[in-house]
Protein backbone atom coordinates (compact mmCIF):
# COMPACT_ATOMS: atom_id res chain seq x y z
CA UNK A 1 0.00 0.00 0.00
CA UNK A 2 2.67 2.46 0.47
CA UNK A 3 3.57 2.86 -2.75
CA UNK A 4 0.47 4.78 -3.63
CA UNK A 5 2.48 7.61 -2.36
CA UNK A 6 5.58 9.06 -3.06
CA UNK A 7 8.80 8.44 -0.80
CA UNK A 8 8.81 11.75 1.39
CA UNK A 9 11.82 13.52 3.02
CA UNK A 10 14.55 11.35 5.51
CA UNK A 11 12.06 12.39 8.54
CA UNK A 12 9.17 11.40 7.24
CA UNK A 13 10.87 7.89 6.52
CA UNK A 14 12.14 7.23 10.08
CA UNK A 15 9.60 8.90 12.38
CA UNK A 16 7.51 5.83 12.29
CA UNK A 17 10.09 3.24 12.53
CA UNK A 18 11.42 4.95 15.86
CA UNK A 19 8.50 6.11 17.57
CA UNK A 20 5.45 3.80 18.58
CA UNK A 21 2.52 4.85 20.83
CA UNK A 22 2.82 3.02 24.63
CA UNK A 23 -0.11 0.71 25.07
CA UNK A 24 -2.54 1.88 27.52
CA UNK A 25 -3.74 -0.51 30.19
CA UNK A 26 -6.81 -0.26 32.77
CA UNK A 27 -5.68 0.03 36.36
CA UNK A 28 -8.72 0.35 38.92
CA UNK A 29 -11.05 2.64 37.48
CA UNK A 30 -8.07 4.66 35.39
CA UNK A 31 -6.39 3.87 32.05
CA UNK A 32 -3.13 4.40 32.54
CA UNK A 33 0.07 4.61 30.18
CA UNK A 34 2.07 1.47 30.58
CA UNK A 35 5.24 3.10 30.38
CA UNK A 36 5.06 6.26 32.79
CA UNK A 37 2.20 4.94 34.86
CA UNK A 38 0.34 8.66 33.78
CA UNK A 39 -3.24 8.35 33.64
CA UNK A 40 -4.64 8.73 29.84
CA UNK A 41 -8.07 10.76 29.53
CA UNK A 42 -9.70 10.10 26.53
CA UNK A 43 -9.78 12.66 24.38
CA UNK A 44 -12.00 11.42 21.31
CA UNK A 45 -14.20 11.80 18.17
CA UNK A 46 -16.27 8.75 16.89
CA UNK A 47 -14.31 8.33 12.95
CA UNK A 48 -16.92 6.23 10.79
CA UNK A 49 -17.30 7.98 7.21
CA UNK A 50 -19.98 6.95 5.55
CA UNK A 51 -22.33 6.01 8.50
CA UNK A 52 -23.54 1.82 9.07
CA UNK A 53 -24.76 2.02 5.44
CA UNK A 54 -21.21 3.39 3.80
CA UNK A 55 -19.52 -0.42 5.79
CA UNK A 56 -19.33 -3.05 3.22
CA UNK A 57 -16.82 -5.64 3.38
CA UNK A 58 -13.69 -5.26 1.87
CA UNK A 59 -13.27 -1.16 2.66
CA UNK A 60 -13.37 0.30 6.18
CA UNK A 61 -12.84 3.67 7.39
CA UNK A 62 -9.43 2.24 8.64
CA UNK A 63 -8.19 0.83 5.01
CA UNK A 64 -7.55 3.83 3.20
CA UNK A 65 -4.18 5.55 3.56
CA UNK A 66 -4.75 8.43 1.65
CA UNK A 67 -8.32 9.34 3.44
CA UNK A 68 -6.46 8.55 6.98
CA UNK A 69 -3.50 10.77 6.09
CA UNK A 70 -5.70 13.65 5.55
CA UNK A 71 -8.29 13.31 8.66
CA UNK A 72 -5.24 12.26 11.28
CA UNK A 73 -4.10 15.69 10.03
CA UNK A 74 -6.95 17.34 10.58
CA UNK A 75 -7.51 15.36 13.82
CA UNK A 76 -3.96 15.84 15.42
CA UNK A 77 -4.38 19.42 14.71
CA UNK A 78 -7.81 19.17 16.55
CA UNK A 79 -6.34 18.00 19.72
CA UNK A 80 -7.25 14.47 20.30
CA UNK A 81 -5.43 11.23 21.35
CA UNK A 82 -8.39 8.82 20.55
CA UNK A 83 -10.77 7.45 17.76
CA UNK A 84 -13.58 5.32 17.94
CA UNK A 85 -14.15 2.78 14.48
CA UNK A 86 -17.71 0.85 14.77
CA UNK A 87 -17.53 -1.03 11.87
CA UNK A 88 -14.04 -2.77 10.54
CA UNK A 89 -13.41 -5.58 8.25
CA UNK A 90 -10.74 -7.77 10.19
CA UNK A 91 -9.65 -9.69 7.03
CA UNK A 92 -7.95 -6.79 4.65
CA UNK A 93 -5.14 -4.33 5.59
CA UNK A 94 -4.89 -1.62 8.39
CA UNK A 95 -1.55 -1.21 8.72
CA UNK A 96 -1.20 1.98 6.92
CA UNK A 97 -3.71 3.80 8.77
CA UNK A 98 -3.09 2.42 12.17
CA UNK A 99 0.58 3.64 11.31
CA UNK A 100 -0.40 6.61 10.49
CA UNK A 101 -2.63 7.39 13.64
CA UNK A 102 0.46 5.80 16.06
CA UNK A 103 2.54 8.44 14.36
CA UNK A 104 0.30 10.72 15.61
CA UNK A 105 -0.23 9.95 19.10
CA UNK A 106 -4.30 8.26 18.07
CA UNK A 107 -5.35 5.68 19.91
CA UNK A 108 -8.11 3.40 17.96
CA UNK A 109 -10.89 1.96 20.34
CA UNK A 110 -12.66 -0.65 17.79
CA UNK A 111 -16.04 -2.23 17.62
CA UNK A 112 -15.87 -6.05 16.96
CA UNK A 113 -19.43 -6.22 16.00
CA UNK A 114 -20.92 -4.80 12.68
CA UNK A 115 -24.29 -4.01 11.40
CA UNK A 116 -24.17 -7.05 8.56
CA UNK A 117 -26.29 -10.22 9.52
CA UNK A 118 -24.63 -12.55 11.95
CA UNK A 119 -21.89 -9.88 13.13
CA UNK A 120 -23.43 -8.57 16.11
CA UNK A 121 -25.75 -10.44 19.15
CA UNK A 122 -29.29 -10.19 18.24
CA UNK A 123 -30.95 -8.83 21.03
CA UNK A 124 -33.72 -10.18 20.59
CA UNK A 125 -32.65 -13.59 20.84
CA UNK A 126 -29.06 -13.42 21.84
CA UNK A 127 -28.23 -16.96 22.00
CA UNK A 128 -29.54 -17.70 18.38
CA UNK A 129 -26.64 -15.23 17.24
CA UNK A 130 -23.72 -16.89 20.02
CA UNK A 131 -22.60 -19.27 17.93
CA UNK A 132 -18.28 -19.77 16.31
CA UNK A 133 -19.27 -18.07 13.02
CA UNK A 134 -20.01 -14.88 14.89
CA UNK A 135 -17.00 -15.47 17.55
CA UNK A 136 -15.19 -16.32 13.77
CA UNK A 137 -16.18 -13.03 13.11
CA UNK A 138 -14.73 -10.75 16.01
CA UNK A 139 -12.13 -12.83 17.10
CA UNK A 140 -10.68 -11.84 13.17
CA UNK A 141 -10.98 -7.74 14.47
CA UNK A 142 -8.85 -9.38 17.41
CA UNK A 143 -6.00 -10.28 15.15
CA UNK A 144 -6.19 -7.76 12.43
CA UNK A 145 -5.71 -4.70 15.28
CA UNK A 146 -3.93 -6.44 18.36
CA UNK A 147 -0.53 -6.26 17.23
CA UNK A 148 -0.78 -2.45 17.20
CA UNK A 149 0.79 -0.05 19.99
CA UNK A 150 -2.24 2.48 19.51
CA UNK A 151 -5.06 -0.17 20.41
CA UNK A 152 -6.42 0.91 23.73
CA UNK A 153 -9.24 -2.02 23.25
CA UNK A 154 -12.39 -3.29 22.03
CA UNK A 155 -16.15 -3.18 22.43
CA UNK A 156 -17.52 -6.06 22.86
CA UNK A 157 -21.03 -4.56 22.40
CA UNK A 158 -22.51 -0.94 21.05
CA UNK A 159 -26.51 -0.43 22.99
CA UNK A 160 -27.18 -4.06 23.06
CA UNK A 161 -29.42 -3.01 26.14
CA UNK A 162 -32.17 -0.33 25.60
CA UNK A 163 -34.84 -1.40 27.47
CA UNK A 164 -36.40 -3.94 30.79
CA UNK A 165 -36.85 -6.58 28.44
CA UNK A 166 -33.36 -6.59 26.84
CA UNK A 167 -31.95 -6.42 30.19
CA UNK A 168 -34.01 -9.52 31.81
CA UNK A 169 -32.04 -11.87 28.76
CA UNK A 170 -29.11 -10.59 26.85
CA UNK A 171 -26.55 -9.04 30.31
CA UNK A 172 -25.53 -12.94 30.29
CA UNK A 173 -24.44 -12.64 26.66
CA UNK A 174 -22.73 -9.78 27.09
CA UNK A 175 -20.41 -11.22 30.16
CA UNK A 176 -20.07 -14.90 27.55
CA UNK A 177 -18.40 -12.62 24.22
CA UNK A 178 -16.68 -10.67 26.97
CA UNK A 179 -15.02 -13.70 28.35
CA UNK A 180 -14.25 -15.31 24.53
CA UNK A 181 -12.56 -11.92 23.50
CA UNK A 182 -10.58 -11.57 26.31
CA UNK A 183 -9.49 -15.51 26.55
CA UNK A 184 -8.69 -15.38 22.88
CA UNK A 185 -6.19 -11.97 23.36
CA UNK A 186 -4.30 -13.61 26.09
CA UNK A 187 -3.81 -16.62 24.14
CA UNK A 188 -2.84 -15.31 21.29
CA UNK A 189 -1.71 -11.50 22.06
CA UNK A 190 1.93 -10.61 22.87
CA UNK A 191 -0.02 -7.98 25.47
CA UNK A 192 -3.12 -7.88 27.44
CA UNK A 193 -6.04 -5.13 25.43
CA UNK A 194 -8.72 -4.02 27.34
CA UNK A 195 -12.67 -5.06 26.48
CA UNK A 196 -15.58 -3.05 27.90
CA UNK A 197 -18.98 -2.44 26.68
CA UNK A 198 -20.57 0.96 25.27
CA UNK A 199 -24.08 1.95 26.67
CA UNK A 200 -27.36 3.73 25.81
CA UNK A 201 -28.35 6.80 28.18
CA UNK A 202 -31.43 4.33 29.44
CA UNK A 203 -31.60 5.74 33.02
CA UNK A 204 -34.20 2.66 33.91
CA UNK A 205 -31.65 0.15 33.14
CA UNK A 206 -28.43 2.43 32.90
CA UNK A 207 -27.18 1.18 36.70
CA UNK A 208 -28.00 -1.86 36.71
CA UNK A 209 -26.45 -2.59 33.37
CA UNK A 210 -23.05 -1.25 34.73
CA UNK A 211 -23.17 -3.20 37.86
CA UNK A 212 -23.94 -6.72 36.17
CA UNK A 213 -20.75 -6.18 33.81
CA UNK A 214 -18.17 -4.83 36.25
CA UNK A 215 -18.42 -7.19 38.65
CA UNK A 216 -16.56 -10.02 39.65
CA UNK A 217 -17.95 -13.97 39.67
CA UNK A 218 -17.02 -15.27 43.05
CA UNK A 219 -14.74 -12.38 44.02
CA UNK A 220 -11.94 -13.16 41.67
CA UNK A 221 -9.96 -10.60 40.07
CA UNK A 222 -9.03 -12.77 37.23
CA UNK A 223 -12.88 -13.36 36.01
CA UNK A 224 -12.52 -13.07 31.97
CA UNK A 225 -16.44 -12.28 31.81
CA UNK A 226 -15.91 -9.13 33.58
CA UNK A 227 -15.61 -5.62 31.64
CA UNK A 228 -12.55 -3.55 31.67
CA UNK A 229 -13.99 -0.55 30.85
CA UNK A 230 -17.52 0.93 30.22
CA UNK A 231 -18.08 3.48 27.66
CA UNK A 232 -21.68 5.66 27.43
CA UNK A 233 -23.70 7.37 24.59
CA UNK A 234 -25.09 10.11 26.54
CA UNK A 235 -26.67 13.60 24.61
CA UNK A 236 -27.66 15.36 27.67
CA UNK A 237 -25.82 18.42 27.95
CA UNK A 238 -27.11 20.78 25.14
CA UNK A 239 -26.84 23.70 24.58
CA UNK A 240 -24.85 26.85 26.64
CA UNK A 241 -27.43 27.00 28.72
CA UNK A 242 -26.92 23.54 30.05
CA UNK A 243 -24.83 23.32 33.73
CA UNK A 244 -23.55 20.40 35.32
CA UNK A 245 -27.10 19.65 37.14
CA UNK A 246 -29.48 20.58 34.24
CA UNK A 247 -27.54 17.77 31.89
CA UNK A 248 -27.87 15.12 34.57
CA UNK A 249 -24.06 14.68 34.69
CA UNK A 250 -23.83 15.40 38.60
CA UNK A 251 -26.44 12.26 38.62
CA UNK A 252 -24.08 10.52 36.60
CA UNK A 253 -21.29 10.87 38.83
CA UNK A 254 -23.01 9.78 41.52
CA UNK A 255 -23.95 6.70 39.79
CA UNK A 256 -20.83 5.77 39.09
CA UNK A 257 -19.10 6.76 41.58
CA UNK A 258 -17.71 3.87 43.38
CA UNK A 259 -16.92 2.20 39.79
CA UNK A 260 -14.36 -0.06 39.23
CA UNK A 261 -13.39 0.06 36.20
CA UNK A 262 -12.84 3.19 33.95
CA UNK A 263 -16.37 5.20 32.70
CA UNK A 264 -16.20 7.40 29.89
CA UNK A 265 -18.98 9.08 27.48
CA UNK A 266 -18.22 6.68 24.52
CA UNK A 267 -20.28 9.43 22.75
CA UNK A 268 -21.47 12.81 23.75
CA UNK A 269 -22.21 15.90 21.78
CA UNK A 270 -25.95 16.81 21.57
CA UNK A 271 -27.17 18.76 18.01
CA UNK A 272 -30.64 20.58 19.60
CA UNK A 273 -28.33 23.46 19.29
CA UNK A 274 -26.30 24.63 16.56
CA UNK A 275 -23.57 24.90 15.75
CA UNK A 276 -22.44 23.30 18.77
CA UNK A 277 -20.64 25.13 21.42
CA UNK A 278 -18.96 22.23 23.48
CA UNK A 279 -19.10 23.64 26.57
CA UNK A 280 -19.77 20.31 27.97
CA UNK A 281 -15.94 19.61 27.37
CA UNK A 282 -14.68 22.00 30.69
CA UNK A 283 -16.85 20.24 33.05
CA UNK A 284 -16.06 16.82 31.22
CA UNK A 285 -12.68 17.31 31.62
CA UNK A 286 -12.77 19.37 35.19
CA UNK A 287 -12.42 18.58 38.90
CA UNK A 288 -16.58 17.29 39.69
CA UNK A 289 -15.91 15.20 36.80
CA UNK A 290 -12.83 13.46 36.49
CA UNK A 291 -12.18 11.48 39.87
CA UNK A 292 -15.28 9.32 38.49
CA UNK A 293 -14.60 10.12 34.85
CA UNK A 294 -11.72 9.11 31.72
CA UNK A 295 -12.93 11.81 29.43
CA UNK A 296 -15.28 11.03 26.44
CA UNK A 297 -15.63 10.50 22.13
CA UNK A 298 -17.21 13.24 20.46
CA UNK A 299 -19.81 12.50 18.05
CA UNK A 300 -19.25 12.72 15.05
CA UNK A 301 -15.86 13.01 12.98
CA UNK A 302 -17.62 13.10 9.10
CA UNK A 303 -20.90 15.03 8.42
CA UNK A 304 -24.07 12.49 8.09
CA UNK A 305 -27.44 12.96 7.25
CA UNK A 306 -27.72 12.86 11.07
CA UNK A 307 -26.27 16.78 11.47
CA UNK A 308 -23.35 15.38 13.95
CA UNK A 309 -20.19 16.54 11.89
CA UNK A 310 -17.03 18.10 12.98
CA UNK A 311 -15.63 17.78 9.19
CA UNK A 312 -17.51 18.20 5.70
CA UNK A 313 -16.27 15.33 3.34
CA UNK A 314 -16.91 16.23 -0.25
CA UNK A 315 -17.29 14.33 -2.96
CA UNK A 316 -14.17 15.42 -4.70
CA UNK A 317 -11.86 13.91 -2.08
CA UNK A 318 -11.48 17.94 -0.07
CA UNK A 319 -12.56 18.50 3.14
CA UNK A 320 -14.42 21.26 5.13
CA UNK A 321 -13.66 22.04 8.69
CA UNK A 322 -17.25 22.98 10.31
CA UNK A 323 -18.01 25.72 12.95
CA UNK A 324 -18.49 22.44 15.50
CA UNK A 325 -15.19 21.82 14.83
CA UNK A 326 -13.74 25.19 15.82
CA UNK A 327 -15.65 25.34 18.62
CA UNK A 328 -14.52 21.94 19.83
CA UNK A 329 -11.07 22.79 19.39
CA UNK A 330 -11.15 26.08 21.14
CA UNK A 331 -12.76 24.26 24.27
CA UNK A 332 -9.94 21.33 23.76
CA UNK A 333 -7.04 24.31 24.00
CA UNK A 334 -8.52 24.93 27.37
CA UNK A 335 -7.51 21.85 28.79
CA UNK A 336 -4.89 21.70 31.44
CA UNK A 337 -3.46 18.03 30.11
CA UNK A 338 -0.59 17.81 32.92
CA UNK A 339 -3.35 18.08 35.36
CA UNK A 340 -5.98 15.72 33.68
CA UNK A 341 -2.73 13.18 33.52
CA UNK A 342 -2.22 13.07 37.37
CA UNK A 343 -2.27 9.82 38.98
CA UNK A 344 -4.81 8.74 41.35
CA UNK A 345 -3.70 6.12 44.09
CA UNK A 346 -6.85 5.31 45.24
CA UNK A 347 -9.04 4.88 41.72
CA UNK A 348 -6.00 2.16 40.29
CA UNK A 349 -5.68 -0.20 44.00
CA UNK A 350 -9.35 -0.60 43.58
CA UNK A 351 -11.22 -4.55 43.69
CA UNK A 352 -14.15 -5.13 41.62
CA UNK A 353 -17.46 -5.73 44.17
CA UNK A 354 -18.67 -9.61 43.98
CA UNK A 355 -21.68 -10.75 41.19
CA UNK A 356 -24.51 -10.85 43.63
CA UNK A 357 -27.89 -10.21 43.26
CA UNK A 358 -28.37 -7.61 45.49
CA UNK A 359 -26.22 -5.37 43.14
CA UNK A 360 -29.09 -5.05 41.12
CA UNK A 361 -31.89 -2.86 41.52
CA UNK A 362 -34.66 -3.73 38.94
CA UNK A 363 -36.62 -6.47 39.66
CA UNK A 364 -37.11 -7.07 35.80
CA UNK A 365 -33.27 -6.85 35.30
CA UNK A 366 -30.84 -10.19 35.01
CA UNK A 367 -29.69 -10.72 38.98
CA UNK A 368 -28.07 -14.34 37.82
CA UNK A 369 -24.64 -14.58 36.96
CA UNK A 370 -24.84 -17.99 34.89
CA UNK A 371 -22.71 -17.17 32.16
CA UNK A 372 -23.52 -19.34 29.26
CA UNK A 373 -20.89 -21.30 27.89
CA UNK A 374 -18.63 -20.92 24.92
CA UNK A 375 -20.74 -22.25 21.71
CA UNK A 376 -19.79 -25.73 20.09
CA UNK A 377 -16.71 -25.08 18.14
CA UNK A 378 -15.87 -21.63 19.67
CA UNK A 379 -13.38 -23.14 22.23
CA UNK A 380 -11.31 -24.40 19.23
CA UNK A 381 -11.14 -21.08 18.15
CA UNK A 382 -9.64 -19.90 21.06
CA UNK A 383 -7.42 -22.56 22.08
CA UNK A 384 -6.00 -22.84 18.54
CA UNK A 385 -6.59 -19.36 17.24
CA UNK A 386 -9.47 -18.77 13.81
CA UNK A 387 -7.93 -20.10 9.97
CA UNK A 388 -5.20 -17.83 7.97
CA UNK A 389 -5.66 -14.54 10.42
CA UNK A 390 -4.62 -11.07 9.01
CA UNK A 391 -1.93 -10.00 11.26
CA UNK A 392 -1.44 -6.48 11.21
CA UNK A 393 1.92 -4.36 11.71
CA UNK A 394 2.97 -1.12 12.32
CA UNK A 395 4.65 0.25 8.40
CA UNK A 396 6.85 3.40 8.02
CA UNK A 397 4.45 6.32 6.95
CA UNK A 398 6.58 7.64 3.82
CA UNK A 399 4.01 10.86 3.53
CA UNK A 400 3.36 13.53 5.84
CA UNK A 401 2.15 16.09 3.68
CA UNK A 402 -1.65 15.80 2.66
CA UNK A 403 -2.30 15.82 -0.96
CA UNK A 404 -6.28 16.60 -0.44
CA UNK A 405 -7.42 20.57 -0.39
CA UNK A 406 -9.04 20.96 3.48
CA UNK A 407 -10.81 24.04 3.67
CA UNK A 408 -10.62 26.22 6.85
CA UNK A 409 -14.99 26.76 8.62
CA UNK A 410 -14.27 30.97 6.42
CA UNK A 411 -13.83 28.73 2.83
CA UNK A 412 -10.09 29.29 2.88
CA UNK A 413 -8.20 26.53 1.93
CA UNK A 414 -5.32 25.60 4.89
CA UNK A 415 -1.94 25.39 3.47
CA UNK A 416 0.92 23.20 4.35
CA UNK A 417 -1.76 20.63 6.22
CA UNK A 418 0.66 17.87 7.23
CA UNK A 419 1.06 15.18 10.15
CA UNK A 420 3.57 15.53 12.90
CA UNK A 421 4.78 12.70 13.91
CA UNK A 422 5.29 12.90 17.64
CA UNK A 423 8.68 12.14 19.37
CA UNK A 424 9.30 10.24 22.52
CA UNK A 425 6.58 7.60 22.09
CA UNK A 426 4.35 10.72 22.85
CA UNK A 427 0.14 10.44 22.83
CA UNK A 428 -1.33 13.85 20.93
CA UNK A 429 -3.16 16.40 23.23
CA UNK A 430 -4.71 19.80 22.52
CA UNK A 431 -2.33 22.05 20.79
CA UNK A 432 -3.40 25.19 21.38
CA UNK A 433 -3.90 26.36 17.62
CA UNK A 434 -7.14 27.65 15.55
CA UNK A 435 -7.61 26.09 12.14
CA UNK A 436 -10.43 28.57 11.74
CA UNK A 437 -9.37 31.07 9.68
CA UNK A 438 -6.08 32.10 7.57
CA UNK A 439 -5.37 29.93 4.68
CA UNK A 440 -1.73 30.73 5.60
CA UNK A 441 -2.52 28.40 8.75
CA UNK A 442 -0.05 25.75 9.13
CA UNK A 443 -1.96 23.09 11.05
CA UNK A 444 -1.39 19.09 11.03
CA UNK A 445 -3.24 17.76 12.27
CA UNK A 446 -24.04 0.33 16.92
CA UNK A 447 -23.08 1.57 13.94
CA UNK A 448 -22.79 5.11 12.56
CA UNK A 449 -26.59 5.27 11.85
CA UNK A 450 -28.69 7.91 14.49
CA UNK A 451 -29.40 5.22 17.31
CA UNK A 452 -32.90 5.92 19.24
CA UNK A 453 -30.55 8.46 21.61
CA UNK A 454 -28.84 10.10 18.71
CA UNK A 455 -32.19 10.82 17.43
CA UNK A 456 -33.71 12.76 20.91
CA UNK A 457 -30.93 14.44 20.73
CA UNK A 458 -31.15 15.67 17.42
CA UNK A 459 -34.39 16.60 17.76
CA UNK A 460 -33.68 16.76 20.96
CA UNK A 461 4.07 19.06 20.09
CA UNK A 462 5.00 19.47 17.63
CA UNK A 463 8.75 17.50 17.13
CA UNK A 464 11.47 19.68 18.86
CA UNK A 465 14.59 20.18 17.35
CA UNK A 466 16.84 17.83 19.30
CA UNK A 467 14.15 15.47 17.58
CA UNK A 468 14.75 16.61 14.25
CA UNK A 469 18.37 16.47 14.78
CA UNK A 470 18.18 12.81 16.11
CA UNK A 471 16.49 11.51 13.07
CA UNK A 472 18.46 12.95 10.70
CA UNK A 473 21.57 12.16 12.31
CA UNK A 474 20.43 8.09 12.26
CA UNK A 475 19.18 8.50 8.42
CA UNK A 476 22.87 9.27 7.39
CA UNK A 477 24.21 6.84 9.89
CA UNK A 478 22.15 4.18 8.08
CA UNK A 479 23.23 4.94 4.53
Amino acid sequence: MQNMWAVGGLLASYASVVSAVQSIKVSGSDFVNSATGDRFQIIGVAYQPGGSAGFNPGSDPLSNGTSCLRDAAIMQSLGINTVRVYNVDGTIDHDLCASIFNDVGIYMLLDVNSPLPNQSLNSGDPASSYDSDYLTRIFQVVESFKNYPNTLGFFAGNEVLENDQEGSTVPPYLRSVTRDLKNYIAKHSTRSIPVGYSAADVRDILGDTWAYLQCAINGSTSDMSRIDFFGLNSYSWCGPAATFQSSTYDQLVALFSNTTVPVFFSEYGCNKVLPRGFTEVQTIYGSEMTPVFSGGIVYEYAQEISNFGLVSLNNNNTASLRTDFDNLQSEYNKLNVTLLESGNSTATKLSPPTCKSSLISSTTFNNEFNIPSVPPGGQDLIDNGISNPNNGKLVTVTQDNVPQVVYASNGSPIKGLAIKPLPNDQSNTPQGGNDSGSASSTSSGTAATPTATKKAAAGKTEMSAFGLLVSVVAAMWFF
